[in-house]
């Protein structure tokens, strides 16, 4: 939506500060989710690239805090959330590189950023009671059909393995949509966007090791030790430096007027960015009705805001 400035007599339309907010950490988002391709290419082990990516953001989001000191409300129940939101986050972090494993960039982020914010408008309307004008119906709209102009034959027979990949692609799209309201829960409820981000990063690290224990069977340590190189260290904090700002980003949308649906509708047109990428570097497949979803992500982008 437009907001209406009166300045001496002048009426001015200025776009609001959480869309902008919420576009930023869209581009940073899909920056820091060229990560997950450069993982899947390289090898990395999964878990333990998610587990760095958790360390790193405790340790930056605790000195954010320690830094900059900000106000806000945190009680029991608002931190279990948040680290739980954490924990289903890191989840689906390891599952978009095992898809990756599976099928093109080309296709996943597509696919994934067609059911995630589906289920996120979903939750919005159900749990949050949002509503929506018109303009900002057909912009929803818009950037949900932007994945259907990506997938063909062609693209399916191009695939490691079309199906297990499309199954993987609808759990790490339940655990997004999940971990977004989550933390657009805690955020209406009065805690401060680096708080969340903290407590967050906590939920990444644990819930991380939890599976990575339990998948072993013992401690991890050993694990970690072997799979630790530093192409996937250089990777994990390119990463998670990114996403750190994105998320922050995401956080002061939500906090300053953003509706769950909206911001993770804007949030999820991030999937041309790491597409061109992969085209770029990685040589990935690409066509016409690929710039046209492209294009598609942008036209919708102007009645989101």
């Amino acid at each position: 939506m437009y907001r209406v400035v009166i300045d001496d007599g002048l009426v001015k339309d200025s776009m609001q500060l959480w869309f902008w907010a919420a576009v930023t950490g869209m581009v940073l988002a899909g920056i820091s989710n060229f990560g997950f391709k450069i993982a899947a290419k390289k090898g990395f082990d999964a878990d333990i690239f998610i587990l760095y990516s958790g360390i790193i953001s405790v340790a930056f989001a605790g000195m954010g805090l320690i830094i900059l000191q900000p106000q806000g409300v945190s009680s029991g129940l608002l931190i279990a959330i948040t680290v739980l939101a954490g924990a289903v986050a890191a989840q689906g972090g390891s599952l978009k590189i095992v898809a990756l494993r599976y099928i093109d960039t080309t296709i996943f982020f597509p696919l994934f950023k067609l059911l995630s914010p589906f289920l996120a408008v979903l939750v919005g309307l159900i749990w949050f009671g949002e509503r929506f004008t018109a303009l900002e119906w057909f912009g929803i709209v818009l950037g949900h059909l932007v994945p259907l102009l990506l997938i063909n034959k062609v693209e399916n027979r191009r695939q490691n393995n079309l199906v297990k990949g499309l199954i993987i692609v609808v759990l790490v799209s339940g655990t997004s949509a999940l971990a977004a309201a989550l933390n657009k829960y805690v955020i209406d409820a009065g805690m401060g966007e680096w708080a969340t981000l903290w407590y967050s990063s906590w939920g990444i690290f644990v819930g991380t090791s939890i599976v990575l224990m339990i998948k072993l069977r013992r401690l991890p340590w050993s694990h970690i030790v072997s799979h630790t190189t530093k192409d996937l260290l250089k990777a994990s904090v390119f990463r998670s430096i990114l996403i750190c700002l994105s998320l922050l980003c995401v956080l002061f949308a939500y906090g300053n007027g953003g509706d769950l649906g909206i911001v993770q509708t804007i949030y999820g047109l991030y999937i041309m960015i790491p597409i061109v990428l992969a085209v770029l570097i990685y040589q990935e497949h690409i066509d016409w009705n690929k710039v046209l979803a492209v294009v598609l992500c942008i036209v919708s982008l102007l009645f989101l805001g």
